[in-house]
């Protein structure tokens, strides 16, 4: 059974355009599969899907806020161009089993794919869950709040499948995501990859008989992931509902409600957390035009760039340091920090690539390590409008690395490792050499990524005979990083490991080709 060419095309464009994953710095290799697309196109097209074996991930344990953790997985960057193919093809059929999107009750991860390669779009969907909120309870007294616990974790791999052939996905389709589930999660029978696009949309659909017992109850609730919302009478009806909650989630699948989540609020005191979990809600003066100027010249949109060029005299002085350090500082030194607002900053800045947070972003960085990856990717946004010297930079970043909070979390290694990726500016290139002899995999990969900023074809020379023993993705970025040997030697280096290359290993290939025109 082969995946139709239209659906390989998207998701080409999907990975380039929203990247893998939520949650890992972006990987070097999707420029060289966007510039070489319609290779990976052709060979993708001819995979037999129900005999292609899932390739090994990679997972971290990566910080939620200062004291709780989530495991993320990133998928072989073949698997995941395949994975988002089916959910592309198939997808539209766990939406239609979903309870309508106009009812204006389930929010999150609505399957609406766009021709660029959007997977959800409905960017503002937390924005609208709280608004609706907020719009509904005028017509209660209670509301209950509630969390599902650890719920990517705890959903069952039989709920998927059953939920899958409920749907009307193909048999061989439905086998093939339940391997690579079981694949991910060494044969455990519950739990989905935390990271993927594309568990979002699993996630969802594993919801549909909850949301379906809701709604045949007549019970009034909204939901955004795993956060519930129920409308209640009174606080004696919120405790009725709560307990029927409960019970429905355990005979369904298991899963229990989140303690410290499980809340029964009055109507004033649910209106406040609708105000307070309203990201674009104003907190502070100094938030309100830097978000009006984001939004007038990116259209809303999360992943439009916009040029500070493009910007008048008066949004570059609203936009101003002082501004923008003022904001981050009331959000950090809250009792207890808003991460996924300084996250969303972080994201709304890394737009523009607005310079004035880089030195304060590493000044504290002990303090934002929850948003470390967001704060990495804004400081690589800034590389063409920082004006003082990046190598003063590069040496914070490489002191900040000898922390021993940054050493105990791999991690937090790579989101920084990655800077030096994607800005040579920052230089410091000697020092990464010394770091490697004694670096695990996944830096050794950066560092090989990074030598492509200098001129390290001397030190690369060195690391031709160690090939054969890297992880597959280390060798992937020897392979890029090869090709800045001298071009008879590169191409004899080439020649030897395609000639021991396998049948799916069709990213190596293309990489070759793509090194050998460098």
């Amino acid at each position: 059974m082969k995946l139709n060419q239209a659906s390989i095309l998207w998701s080409v464009k999907h990975l380039f355009k929203e990247s893998d994953n939520d949650l890992f710095p972006r990987p070097y290799e999707l420029s060289i599969i966007n510039e070489f697309s319609n290779q990976v196109i052709s060979a993708c097209k001819e995979i037999d899907i129900t005999n292609y074996k899932w390739k090994a991930s990679r997972r971290f344990v990566v910080p939620k806020d200062d004291y709780s953790f989530r495991n993320a997985t990133q998928l072989d960057i073949l698997d995941s161009i395949l994975i988002a193919a089916i959910i592309r093809e198939y997808g539209h059929l766990i939406e239609a089993k979903r309870i309508a999107e106009r009812a204006e009750i389930v929010f999150s991860y609505r399957f609406k794919p766009l021709s660029d390669g959007t997977l959800y779009s409905n960017n503002n969907a937390w924005e609208s869950f709280w608004e609706s909120c907020r719009k509904s309870v005028a017509q209660f007294n209670s509301v209950v709040m509630c969390d599902i616990s650890d719920f990517y974790n705890q959903i069952s791999l039989h709920t998927i499948e059953n939920q899958l052939e409920i749907c009307g996905f193909p048999a061989p389709i439905t086998k093939k995501i339940k391997d690579l589930i079981i694949h991910l999660t060494a044969r455990a029978s519950k739990g989905i990859p935390i990271g993927p696009h594309i568990s979002h949309l699993l996630a969802e659909m594993s919801l549909i008989p909850f949301d379906n017992q809701l709604q045949l109850r007549d019970i009034k609730f909204k939901r955004y992931v795993d956060d519930i919302v129920i409308f209640c009478d009174d606080a004696k009806d919120a405790k009725i509902k709560l307990n029927l909650i409960a019970d429905i989630l355990d005979k369904e699948q298991r899963l229990i409600l989140q303690k410290s989540k499980t809340r029964i609020l009055d109507k004033r005191e649910f209106e406040e957390i609708c105000n307070q979990n309203l990201l674009e809600d104003i907190a502070y003066n100094e938030e309100e035009q830097i978000v009006k100027i984001i939004k007038r010249h990116s259209g809303g949109s999360a992943y439009t760039k916009v040029k500070l060029s493009e910007l008048s005299d008066d949004e570059i002085a609203e936009l101003s340091e002082e501004n923008i350090i003022e904001l981050f500082k009331k959000y950090l030194n809250l009792s207890s920090p808003n991460y996924e607002k300084l996250k969303w900053l972080y994201r709304r800045l890394s737009q523009l690539g607005i310079p004035h947070a880089v030195d304060f972003s590493l000044q504290n960085f002990e303090l934002l390590i929850p948003a470390l990856n967001d704060v990495c990717l804004y400081i690589n946004s800034c590389a063409e409008n920082y004006s003082s010297d990046w190598r003063d930079v590069g040496k914070e970043i490489i002191d900040i690395l000898k922390d021993r909070i940054i050493s105990s979390n791999q991690f937090y290694s790579i989101a920084l490792y990655n800077l030096f990726v994607y800005n040579g500016s920052l230089n410091h290139f000697s020092i990464l050499i010394k770091n490697f002899e004694s670096a695990p995999e996944n830096i050794k990969r950066k560092i090989f990524l990074a030598s492509m900023n200098y001129d390290s074809e001397g030190w690369l020379r060195g690391f031709k005979e160690h090939y054969p023993k890297f992880d597959s993705w280390t060798k992937r970025s020897f392979l890029i990083a090869a090709s800045k040997l001298p071009e008879e030697e590169r191409e004899f280096f080439y020649r030897g490991v395609k000639a021991s290359l396998l049948q799916y290993d069709i990213l190596e290939r293309i990489i070759i080709d793509w090194g050998n025109e460098q």
